[in-house]
């Protein structure tokens, strides 16, 4: 069994194998095309790589992709690597190829990065294993808002997230105005893009996109536990006709009114650690999802 980094074309042609599995409400031609405006965006073209486990006769396996990011544990500045879209085909499964495959992919990350990280679908077991560490995950959710607030409205692009410097044992992701982007890219495919996909009130910002596929608007990023900032969101919501709105966790939004705060139990974010003394992955935000 070996691990190698898919050509373009091997791409293309694996899409009709992982179709069934991550093309739900799309035709395959649709399917086909989301995957190819994904790639064909300027930050996956630069950070974005397909890699295949075949056996010893180049049969496909297993596959998955991984995005390289700017990352930071404490102030100590590297890369970090996300794995997404782990894939095997069901006459494969139940053989080990997937923990073969990622098993030998971290080593490969190893050389490069600082850590790994995944959103998992499938609960932490199989991560767990490989020695990711899940993040304790929660959602806060508001209903949509008709009323707007006095705020900056932020059209795309939208800037770079900044955030303080992590603890010296806290691995921190950064985000990019060319990653919130990427994001976008799903709007088309799903839906209509939002006219606006963001607001800042004094220093402090939001940004959001709407998830048509799950009908809610998704916060990519947010500053500071602002009410307006979240009535922003909830009222783009509103206009948009999408009856939710989902924050990722990462400060306390308890106090702003209509707050409803749940555990998440899918998109765990898990991490592994590539260098000694990593403890933590703070500020998982959704943007970084992939």
């Amino acid at each position: 069994m070996k691990l190698l980094r898919a050509t373009a074309a091997q791409q293309l042609a694996r899409d009709d194998a992982s179709y069934p599995a991550w093309g739900t409400g799309l035709t395959l031609a649709s399917f086909k095309e989301r995957e190819r405006r994904l790639r064909s965006h300027s930050w996956a073209k630069r950070t974005m790589s397909s890699w295949f486990w075949v056996d010893d006769g180049n049969q496909f396996l297993s596959s998955c992709e991984t995005f390289i990011d700017a990352a930071r544990i404490g102030a100590r500045r590297g890369l970090a690597a996300t794995i997404a879209s782990v894939f095997t085909e069901e006459h494969h499964r139940g053989r080990g190829h997937a923990e073969a495959m990622l098993r030998a992919l971290t080593d490969e990350l190893a050389k490069t990065c600082l850590a790994a990280t995944l959103f998992s679908e499938i609960g932490t077991r199989l991560y767990g294993r490989l020695g990711f560490c899940a993040v304790p995950a929660y959602d806060t959710w508001f209903e949509p808002l008709a009323e707007a607030p006095s705020v900056d409205w932020l059209k795309a692009p939208l800037p770079d997230v900044h955030r303080a410097t992590p603890s010296e044992d806290t691995l921190q992701l950064e985000l990019s105005s060319e990653r919130l982007d990427w994001q976008l890219v799903r709007e088309d495919v799903y839906g209509t893009r939002l006219d606006v996909h963001g607001a800042r009130d004094g220093d402090a910002c939001i940004t959001w996109t709407a998830y048509w596929k799950t009908k809610e608007l998704q916060v990519m990023s947010l500053d500071a536990p602002s009410p307006k900032l979240v009535a922003a969101a909830r009222h783009v919501a509103h206009r948009a006709g999408l009856p939710k709105v989902r924050i990722w966790e990462t400060m306390d939004l308890s106090t702003i009114s209509g707050a409803r705060r749940e555990a998440r139990t899918d998109e765990i974010a898990m991490f592994l650690p590539l260098v000694p003394g990593v403890q933590a992955w703070t500020q998982v935000e959704r943007g970084l999802w992939a």
